[in-house]
């Protein structure tokens, strides 16, 4: 089986070896392909506007994937959920690329960079909510969630709940065989030693820790923070100044700098007791490491902790994450120092490592991916024998140099099946004439209506249009051949739809690509991101013409200044989704006068404000009497 796996972005110091054991692991029997996930994309895409580093990062590996596979790609692909890396790559195939259209797509619970954030309390800032974002419509479009054991799935199914999650797969994640460590003598009568390694943060239970510490009756205790602080405080404070004030210099308590793992090995056994006291986990390398070199570990019943840790045997769990349940812990074990020894000397340690480093299970789990990949069927033959009729809607007012490029770029497209329809919004001088000469092709219209704006002109068109897709064009702006093609092969694919875009680039008015901003990356609008930016899409779009005939939906009222984002917001509250093709198949072409170029940030502002209100209006029942 060919086997791809994206290396997740650098998180737990700790835990950076993880894709680098699976890898070793899975070449000797698969076709095994890395990718880095911090790669910036080409300089072809260096100029787009993506939403944000993981967006970006994104595109660059499905351009890795396309460098690594050529045409057809791997028949297994796993991505990392702490960072959207793979969301490109999904709606590439969502849309209908061939690349992955026999890829299997796994989502590896590590955990994600959303429950990380929420136990840190920052997930509300609005760069860290947008990759939240991003990493739900990946759990959305992938096939698999994999997770590794424990409490991991429960929790992503108890918190997910507005996200469908992939069918789940449990596989573990590779563990170093290691020689049994021999126990030394511990001394009860001496302070109990502590030892927690890993970030200094919130969600790993730092604080936590430190507080169960300081609230212990015996005061014979020493503890050893090994790790990087991070400002995830309350307030975004540092965690190590917080300890110094939690403490008031409490020499009990030792923070150091994080520790290469070989060093940390080292320093393991000079402890009675290794404490992993996260509030969200998926897997713990240091819990691991501490058995195989003999320490009994107390550990919060979270993620695979619950697993990694054989309660009673190897090491404890606490009744539940906090200070009050990791103190009550504690306390057990200072007043009965002689369980730490019992299992010290039992031998359980060395054989739980000796257990979790069986291979056998990951592999028996990645050969049911590849049964499961080799019965995945190609959806894009489906397609090839539906030839749809398109109308290209093309409202015009007062742009005769360009809409002969806008008409043509139609005319050209590849899918041969297409009509054009341009409606004249008012537009009488003599430069309009223009549109007389368009029309002598057969497959052009021109329809003429009183000046009432874009928004009415392409609702009119979708009354009068005979296709039953609607190709969205604005007179200065142009298609690349394939456009109409590709979007009629997402429609295939989900036939529920209610719009698809694509990635735009920006040029100017004789059509010559910007250098310092080429283009716009939109994702769609089943990615909720904030009401004062627009990351649904373009006008530019092909939508069903059922939305506008059957089921009452159009275009903003005259006036409105983002009607294609209030269109694309009011689908979203009624559970219709657009998706977003991945590739630059639209020039945008950005005139100094034009209606959004030509108003400034104010009004941009009480446009996006009269949007939003009529999308919340929209959702309000009125009832006659009340």
């Amino acid at each position: 089986m060919k086997i791809c796996l994206v290396q997740p972005p650098p998180a737990d110091f700790y835990a950076g070896g993880r894709v680098e054991r699976l890898a070793d692991l899975l070449s000797a029997r698969h076709d095994l392909v890395v990718i880095e996930s911090e790669a910036e994309p080409s300089a072809a895409l260096a100029g787009l506007s993506f939403a944000g580093a993981g967006h970006r990062r994104s595109a660059a590996v499905l351009e890795a994937l396309h460098a690594a596979y050529g045409r057809a790609g791997p028949d297994y692909l796993e991505l990392p959920d702490s960072s959207p890396v793979g969301l490109v790559a999904l709606q590439a195939r969502q849309t209908g690329e061939g690349l992955l259209a026999r890829t299997l797509v796994g989502v590896r619970i590590s955990p994600s960079s959303e429950l990380r954030e929420i136990h840190n309390g920052t997930l509300s800032r609005p760069a860290r909510w947008q990759i939240a974002e991003l990493e739900r419509e990946q759990l959305r479009l992938a096939d698999r969630l994999v997770w590794p054991g424990g409490d991991s799935l429960d929790l992503y199914r108890r918190y997910y709940t507005e996200v469908e999650l992939p069918e789940p797969i449990r596989i573990g994640l590779p563990v170093e065989a290691g020689s049994p460590a021999s126990p030394s003598p511990r001394d009860p009568r001496v302070p109990l030693k502590i030892l927690s390694a890993g970030p200094l943060e919130r969600r790993s239970g730092t604080l936590d820790l430190v507080e169960a510490c300081l609230a212990l009756a015996d005061e014979r205790w020493g503890l050893t923070l090994i790790g990087a602080d991070t400002p995830s405080a309350t307030m975004a404070q540092s965690v190590a100044l917080t300890i110094e004030a939690m403490g008031a210099d409490d020499e009990r308590i030792a923070i150091e700098e994080p520790l290469p793992l070989e060093q940390l090995r080292c320093r393991l056994p000079e402890f009675d007791l290794v404490v992993v006291p996260a509030r969200v986990e998926a897997w713990s390398e240091v819990a691991i490491e501490a058995m195989r070199a003999g320490v009994p570990v107390l550990a919060t019943p979270v993620g695979g902790l619950v697993e990694i840790v054989a309660d009673g045997v190897c090491g404890w769990h606490t009744a539940d994450i906090g200070a009050d349940a990791i103190a009550a812990a504690l306390t057990r074990l200072q007043g009965d120092r002689g369980q730490l020894e019992r299992v010290r000397n039992s031998g359980a340690l060395a054989a739980r490592v000796a257990d979790l480093a069986d291979p056998a299970p990951i592999l028996a789990a990645y050969g049911r991916l590849a049964d499961d990949a080799a019965d995945a069927a190609s959806p894009t033959g489906a397609a090839a024998t539906d030839q749809p009729l398109v109308t290209g809607i093309v409202p015009y007012h007062g742009l005769p140099e360009y809409v002969s490029e806008a008409v043509a770029s139609l005319l050209a497209q590849s899918h041969r099946k297409l009509e054009v329809l341009i409606v004249n919004d008012g537009s009488f001088a003599a430069a309009d004439a223009v549109l007389d000469e368009l029309a002598e092709d057969p497959r052009v219209r021109v329809v003429t209506q009183p000046n009432r704006g874009e928004s009415e002109a392409r609702n009119l068109g979708a009354r009068l249009a005979r296709g039953d897709y609607l190709m969205m064009l604005d007179a200065d702006n142009a298609l690349e051949p394939r456009f109409v093609e590709r979007a009629l092969l997402a429609f295939a694919l989900e036939p529920q739809l209610a719009y698809v875009t694509c990635w735009l680039r920006m040029v100017d008015e004789s059509g010559i690509e910007f250098a310092d901003r080429s283009g716009y990356a939109p994702l769609g609008n089943a990615v909720v991101a904030a009401d004062s930016e627009n990351w649904d899409g373009d006008t530019i779009a092909m939508l069903p013409r059922r939305l506008f005939t059957e089921q009452g939906y159009g275009y903003g009222p005259r006036g409105s200044m983002h009607s294609d984002w209030e269109l694309y917001r009011w689908l979203r509250q009624e559970g219709r989704f657009g998706a977003v093709i991945p590739e630059c198949l639209a020039r945008y072409r950005i005139r100094p006068g034009s209606l959004l170029r030509g108003h400034g940030e104010e009004l941009q502002a009480l446009g996006w404000t009269e949007s939003r209100d009529r999308n919340r209006h929209r959702r309000m029942q009125w009832i006659a009497g009340r």
